[in-house]
């Protein structure tokens, strides 16, 4: 049996997992619904519509982008994700000052710095939109 301290951490631990199991539950119900009815149409010898087509022909699931990302799209994972890291960084250092603990924020921090390496960079070279 859970301890009571013990159960508002496991619980905010689970709603992001229920969620993911949600998405996929509901993703996979849809695709099993199109699939029915291109059954039906087929069945019914009619000419199945290219829209319930169009996913399935497409490798990647018809999100293909024409072109190169933007650069911009780098800026807000690379901010978010050095915010992340130094925020872990002070957290730590607060929580057990003098352990190693701190630099566990070094990850997502570096993560975030390079991002906006390539922003930098990505951004600076002619061509790009």
């Amino acid at each position: 049996m859970l301890a009571e301290h013990l159960i508002i951490p496991v619980l905010g631990l689970l709603i992001p997992i229920v969620a993911i199991v949600a998405h996929h539950l509901l993703k996979a119900h849809g695709e099993r619904q199109r699939h029915l009815t291109i059954r039906e149409y087929v069945r019914a010898g009619q000419p199945v519509p290219p829209e319930l087509l169009a996913d399935v022909s497409e490798p990647d699931g018809g999100r293909a982008r024409s072109g190169p990302p933007a650069p911009q799209r780098l800026l807000l994972p690379a901010v978010v994700n050095g915010a992340v890291g130094l925020g872990l960084m002070g957290m730590f250092a607060v929580i057990s000052p003098g352990s190693w603990l701190w630099s566990v924020g070094l990850i997502p921090l570096c993560v975030g710095l390079g991002l906006g390496l390539v922003w930098a960079v990505t951004r600076k070279q002619p061509g790009t939109p």
